[in-house]
């Protein structure tokens, strides 16, 4: 049997879902893309809140944590 580990950000999963817009910085330049997929990542014994994004405009993918993200629109419940 698997031991449940700690969620590090655990509120975060409930504001972030497919589909929607978000933007983030990378270094010293901002980004924005659409979010493919939200997941949780297991590092160090703990859980953390990550999303799969389509970055606009660069044409590739990447897994950001949820706490980098800034919701910039809703999407379709």
């Amino acid at each position: 049997m698997k031991k449940k580990l700690p969620v590090i950000g655990e509120e975060l999963i409930s504001r972030f879902s497919h589909g929607e817009l978000v933007s983030w910085t990378e270094m010293i330049h901002d980004k924005t893309g659409i979010i493919l997929n939200v997941f949780m990542l297991e590092s160090g014994n703990r859980e953390f809140p990550c999303a799969t994004v389509y970055i606009m405009g660069e044409d590739r993918r990447t897994d950001i944590l949820l706490t980098n993200l800034i919701n910039l629109s809703r999407g379709k419940d």
